[in-house]
């Protein structure tokens, strides 16, 4: 041992470092496949960020090579990560064709429209939303007519139920498109969905058939416990409660104030509302634990039969019951499948809570939904999970190695202050480690902050834990004993101390933090090196250290963004002033897209208040204002008769300005916001770049290009391209 120690105290530099490495790459064995949700994510952002819809053939033989890399090269890491990276790519694009659907390019006016229900949703204490499978749309053929259409009424309208077979009179629309280049993608989440086109709904709804399908039964049976569990929810608490309550339990959240929204918002505590992971753990984990020690007390089976994997398989039965009750949203699908991995692998005597495990559920998840990788609900949970399953094991490896057995705290006071003081430590850690990573995305996908959600959480969640969720657990199970009255007054009164902390927690200073939008390149290397500091093992997760500072670096540098923002329908502008706030000209119109603007700004102000900024010089069909020495004018209605181009840079009208003003160097009128989205300008010395939407999002399926009405006789329509004009639509607005 002693020449061990003299040979290894005289090796050289190089020596030394090759020894290191050689350790640190030799405790990463076994854990590849930790990493493969990583690299199929990599393959599913390389898919969307494409300019252009690849070819389904090309797309086929590259993932051929992508599995034969598998194969050949399953011994080989590096082999093995390109080809998940090659498989996510293959992933992204069968999805996309799997949901494919004919869209809408044009508005129209009141058409007739029938077809089957296939989804119903409350919106607002007078609105609902609802899925409809088209049979037939007025003026257009069965094979360009969208797979679903997705409608908005208000309840005098009627309200169908899931499975029913209805007429109706709607305005239809076309997919929407980000309210400015590079935003948000709202059409592309529907397409997805295969969701062709949106509308409203006019006329009362006429119920053609209200026998439902054998196929809608289980979901029309969903729908009608729901809405008969809220009555008794209703029924047994006041409104601002209940409607709290009742989001906990059915999900529906569509009567909570106002006030209570933005309240959670700004404390941080805005995730309770959302049915997910920490819903899921609450209910399928009291299931667990509570029948776990149940069959405890009883001997015969508790030393006979394996109680505990009775306990996970009725655990596992208890989550798939509340997603179907809760809607089965997107963030609830996702985390049934976490929970159902862990307590299969509780069936299956495997370690429950593991980085493995983590691994196996995101990789279910995208294979089922590739398109979850770029939403802010899968990555934010996703690096929130896996901070605390990577903090779990280092966790329970300390414990492992400093335990004493032989050595016991004396007095039980002292042991249960002990145990106490851990209990309050590991809560706190873990809040903070999941705080922290969901802020990543959290930050670049919503521009918010909460600086004090590690308060709120620590004195919130411990009454969700033990008192709301597990008497909403108890009420839902005594409903049909029509017992739920008392386990709701005892929620209630735990949901009256969740928003007192709320409440108190967003009214301290500088509780509301609006963030400008990270570069995506650092918001990318961010995500990347926390990842890599949790799946990678020993000293190696150190050398994550510098680069996470880096990306930190790189959150601070200047971002070269639009110094004028046009509406797509060119009712309303924004310019940016000298210090980098946006002005609206106009203080109402576009209000949504306005919020919008100032949001991904990172402004806490209204849009009235942002437009009260100095900057624009505005009559009633008219603003004008200068931005880094450019002359800007906003004009509406139809004044091209009159119109005073002199001296301008920049002209935007909300109507054709056809031969009009044609000495402007920069004109954007209705047809090019029509064509083209919202507009994004840049000005650099003289020169003026000018982006737009639909040139960020690309030539994809889901990118909706309007077509002139001549064009729209003549093209023919491929079913799932979005490139392609539709048939005539009757009353169908199809120029600007």
């Amino acid at each position: 041992m002693t020449a061990a120690l003299e040979g290894s105290a005289y090796r050289s530099g190089p020596e030394r470092a090759r020894a290191w490495l050689d350790r640190a790459i030799g405790a990463q064995r076994g854990r590849l496949f930790h990493w493969a949700p990583v690299f199929l994510t990599c393959g599913i952002w390389i898919y969307f960020g494409l300019a252009r819809e690849p070819s389904g053939i090309a797309v086929m033989a590259v993932v051929l090579l992508g599995l034969a890399l598998l194969w050949l090269g399953r011994s080989i890491p590096v082999l093995v990560l390109v080809s998940l990276v090659v498989l996510g790519f293959g992933l992204a694009k069968l999805r996309s064709d799997i949901v494919a659907t004919p869209l809408l390019h044009a508005t129209t006016s009141e058409v007739q429209v029938s077809g089957l229900v296939t989804g119903v949703k409350t919106t607002g204490s007078r609105r609902f939303m609802v899925l409809l499978a088209p049979d037939a749309v007025e003026g257009l053929t069965t094979d360009r007519t969208p797979r679903l259409l997705r409608l908005t009424g208000f309840d005098k309208l009627g309200v169908p139920r899931i499975g029913q077979r209805v007429a109706l009179k709607a305005r239809l629309s076309p997919l929407p498109s980000p309210v400015e280049p590079g935003g948000f993608d709202y059409g592309r989440r529907l397409w997805f969905e295969s969701v062709g086109g949106t509308g409203r709904i006019v006329a009362p709804l006429d119920i053609l058939n209200g026998d439902i399908p054998w196929r809608y039964r289980p979901a029309a049976f969903i729908a009608g416990l729901r809405q008969a569990m809220g009555q008794r929810i209703r029924a047994s608490l006041d409104g601002t409660l209940a409607s709290f309550a009742e989001a906990l339990i059915t999900g529906e959240r569509s009567a909570i104030p106002k006030e209570i929204n933005h309240s959670l918002l700004v404390s941080g505590l805005f995730h309770i509302l959302s049915i997910s992971g920490l819903h899921m753990w609450l209910v399928a984990g009291g299931v667990f634990w509570g029948l776990r020690a149940a069959l405890a007390l009883i001997p015969r089976l508790a030393l006979r039969y394996p109680i505990k994997k009775w306990a996970a398989g009725s655990a596992i039965l208890m989550g798939l019951f509340y997603m179907l009750l809760a809607d089965s949203g997107v963030a609830t699908q996702r985390s049934f499948i976490m929970i159902a991995v862990v307590f299969f692998a509780v069936i299956a005597d495997r370690p429950a809570l593991s980085t493995r495990n983590l691994a196996l559920a995101a990789i279910a998840v995208l294979l089922l939904e590739p398109e979850a990788a770029i939403e802010a609900s899968f990555q934010m949970s996703f690096l929130a999970v896996l901070g605390i399953v990577s903090f779990a094991e280092l966790w329970n490896d300390y414990r492992g190695k400093s335990a004493e057995p032989h050595v016991q705290p004396h007095g039980f006071m002292r042991r249960a202050g002990g145990r106490l003081a851990i209990a309050v430590f590991l809560a706190l850690v873990t809040s903070l480690i999941a705080s922290t990573m969901s802020s990543i995305p959290a930050a670049y996908h919503f521009g918010r902050l909460a600086p004090y959600g590690l308060i709120a959480n620590g004195l919130a969640l411990p009454v969700i834990g033990f008192v709301v969720m597990p008497m909403a657990l108890l009420a839902a199970l005594l409903m049909p004993l029509g017992l739920e009255a008392a386990p709701l007054f005892v929620m209630g009164e735990g949901l009256k101390l969740v928003m007192l902390i709320s409440d108190r927690v967003a009214a301290l200073p500088g509780a509301y933090v609006i963030v400008a939008q990270p570069p995506p390149g650092a918001v990318l290397l961010l995500a990347g090196a926390a990842a890599g500091f949790c799946l990678l093992a020993g000293t190696l997760r150190l050398a994550m250290l510098p680069v996470i500072g880096v990306a930190l670096g790189l959150l601070l540098a200047p971002v070269r963004t639009a110094d004028i923002l046009v509406e797509r329908s060119g009712a309303n502008a924004a310019i940016r002033n000298s210090q980098g706030e946006w002005i609206p000209a106009w203080p109402r119109r576009s209000r949504f897209t306005v919020e919008k603007w100032l949001q991904t700004n990172g402004e806490e102000v209204s849009p009235a208040l942002a437009a009260k900024r100095p900057g624009w010089t505005c009559t009633d069909l008219r603003c004008d204002g200068t931005v880094k020495g450019k002359r800007v004018a906003l004009v509406s209605g139809d004044g091209t008769a009159s119109l005073d181009c002199s001296g301008l840079d920049i002209l935007i009208a909300d109507f054709p300005l056809r031969g009009t003003c044609k000495a402007v160097p920069t004109r954007i009128d209705r047809f090019d916001l029509w064509r083209k989205g919202a507009h994004g300008l840049r000005i650099d010395g003289d020169a003026v770049t000018v982006s737009t939407a639909r040139q960020v999002q690309g030539e994809r399926p889901w990118t909706v290009i309007p077509e002139a009405r001549k064009d729209r006789f003549k093209r023919p329509v491929d079913r799932g391209s979005s490139t392609h004009s539709p048939a005539p639509l009757s009353g169908a607005t199809a120029s600007p």
